[in-house]
This record gives C-alpha cells, structure tokens and sequence, in this order.
C-alpha cells in the first residue's frame, strides 16, 4: 500500500507530532512505518526528540509566595481542599502544555525537500528485544525488493559487532550479515535466506568478532530477538 504524499510541513509536523508521543492508532503506526523505512523521517524523529529533550531539565514551576494561601483562603477548609489540589495541578499542566507548544513554534525547522516513499503491499516486521530493555531493534523486510533494514534504538557498548540471524522452523540460526550499533541498516537478503524470512520465523542479534563475518554459527547467546510478523 502506498503512503498518500505529504507537503514538507505535514512530514515535519508529523515527525514533531511522534516525538511528543501524541499520536495513537493508526496514525502512529503509519508513523512509525515511514520512520522505519525512510532514513530522512527517522532523522526529522530524532532531530525534534533532539530539541524537545532540553526542555524537560533545569526547569521548575515557580509561583508567588502567596499565591496558594490566597486560594486556600478564598476556598475554605474541609472539601474545599481537594479543589485545591485539582487547580494546582491543573495550573502545573496547563504551563507544561503551553511550553511544548511554544517549542513546537519557537524551533520548526524550515521545510526540505522531501522523498516520497512507496510502501510495498506487503511488509515482514519484527521487534528485537533484550532483558530489561538494555537492547532495542526494530526490522522491516520489503519481500519484493529482498531488501531488509534494521534501526538500532537501543544497543549496548561493545568491542563486538552485531550480527542479524534469521531463524526458521528448523531451529538453525543463519546469519544475515553484520549491522550498525546504531541507526539503520540496509541489506539486501541472499536469495537463499528470503524464504526464510516469514510470519513466525525469528530474528536474532550476537554480538560477534568483525573478522569472519558473516560466520557459520553464532558463538554467544542472543541478545536481542523477536518473532516476524506479516502487515
């Protein structure tokens, strides 16, 4: 299914709008897609999480000293107080929205050229994820291009490389070839290994020794995995 053209303003209000976390349903599903498989929008992502993130340190709320004994006074005591307690936080949320509104204005970029992307018809996605969310990716596989990419969110420091395995009903682990630590990754998929990639097949990350790449077997656990699933 191909993804309706946007303008340069709806593509960057849509990367804004994923980076402060207010899409949902569809909308953030077809947001993330693009940001999977578009390497500019996923930079747009990053580059307004980039801008927004400062804002969230070295603030505080301040108010005038008397401000809520004036309040309290005017409510009463007894019930009056959980009314206070409502206004107070209504005011502390009605400043925060006001603030990343105002950072959504004060630091749009202008707009860039944008590419349009054609999704396939279908598409084979998985998430890879570590314990305790130490590691973090997520993959798509175009079928009809045999082109797979992969976006580290979140990956450990290491000497080693990451190395992609497909595993299929078989149970046998086939390496894919090495990734990136970080950002995405595009390989296309040997012809032999395409088959592989399907709805409950896994997907893995080892960490690997550079040299010998891609190996014959993995010599350590998985890091990361996950199931692939049809969309």
């Amino acid at each position: 299914m191909a993804e309706a053209a946007m303008t340069p303003e709806e593509r960057d209000t849509l990367a804004g709008e994923l980076a402060l976390g207010v899409l949902e349903g569809e909308e953030r599903a077809q947001a993330l897609r693009l940001m999977l498989t578009d390497d500019g929008f996923a930079a747009e992502v990053d580059a307004w999480r980039d801008r927004l993130e400062p804002l969230c340190l070295g603030f505080g709320d301040v108010a005038p000293s008397n401000l809520w004994p004036s309040i309290e006074r005017r409510l009463g005591t007894g019930g009056n107080v959980r009314a206070l307690r409502i206004w107070r936080w209504s005011a502390i949320g009605s400043g925060a929205l006001a603030a990343s509104l105002a950072a959504v204005l004060l630091f749009r970029p202008l707009p860039q050229p944008v590419e349009i992307v054609r999704m396939p018809d279908k598409m084979a996605v998985a998430q890879l994820a570590g314990g305790e969310g130490a590691t973090l990716l997520a993959a798509n596989y175009d079928p009809v291009a045999g082109e797979l990419r992969i976006r580290a969110v979140t990956m450990p420091t290491s000497e080693l490389a990451p190395e992609l395995w497909v595993i299929p009903e078989d149970g046998v682990p086939r390496s894919l070839g090495l990734v990136s630590a970080e950002g995405m990754s595009k390989m296309t998929v040997a012809e032999g290994h395409r088959k592989m990639i399907h709805d409950g097949a896994t997907l893995a990350i080892t960490m690997e020794l550079r040299d010998g790449a891609p190996h014959a077997a993995p010599s350590s656990a998985p890091i990361a995995a996950g199931k692939i699933s049809t969309i």
